[in-house]
């Protein structure tokens, strides 16, 4: 069972590459509320651990090359940031699924998985395949384990070239 700490830090990493997608290529602030939900400070102005492990997660993507932004907001967010050329590339490679639910909890989950139907055309096969969109579906389904599927995936420094 994977620890409570990594789980969430995949899924701040996912929501902030959703976020960051979504305004490309303009510079923008990311608030740690919208990763990691809002959060009131205690009575000596410290946020939660969970919280603050969202801001991190901001740091960590900069550390990494996987976002750049001008200044921090506190302990807020951070402003004026965009996606790098290497995340940019990571989210709009078309990979083929890369979490496919086992059969048993498909029944039960909310994960989309792609499918080829032959009435669809390739240009929709290939969207569904785009990373980006394998990643909001899995934010989507609130399933830790695909959201963590395609973070590791996002995030392997042994990317080959995009399929086809």
């Amino acid at each position: 069972m994977a620890e409570i700490n990594i789980e969430n830090f995949y899924r701040h990493i996912a929501k902030i590459f959703s976020l960051l997608y979504a305004s490309f290529p303009s510079k923008s602030p990311v608030y740690v509320d919208d990763v990691a939900g809002i959060d009131e400070p205690d009575e000596y102005g410290l946020h939660s651990p969970h919280y603050t492990a969202g801001f991190f997660a901001l740091i960590w993507l900069a550390d990494e090359d996987y976002i750049r932004y001008s200044d921090t907001i506190r302990q807020d967010g951070v402003d004026q940031a965009a996606l790098t050329h290497k995340a940019f590339l990571r989210l709009t490679s078309v990979a083929e699924p890369i979490y496919v639910q086992p059969v048993m909890a498909a029944e039960e989950s909310n994960v989309v998985n792609i499918s080829l139907v032959e009435n669809l055309s390739p240009s929709i096969i290939e969207d569904q395949k785009l990373v980006i969109n394998q990643l909001r579906n899995a934010l989507r389904s609130g399933d830790s384990i695909a959201v963590s599927k395609v973070v590791k995936y996002i995030l392997r420094n042994d990317q080959g070239p995009s399929h086809p």
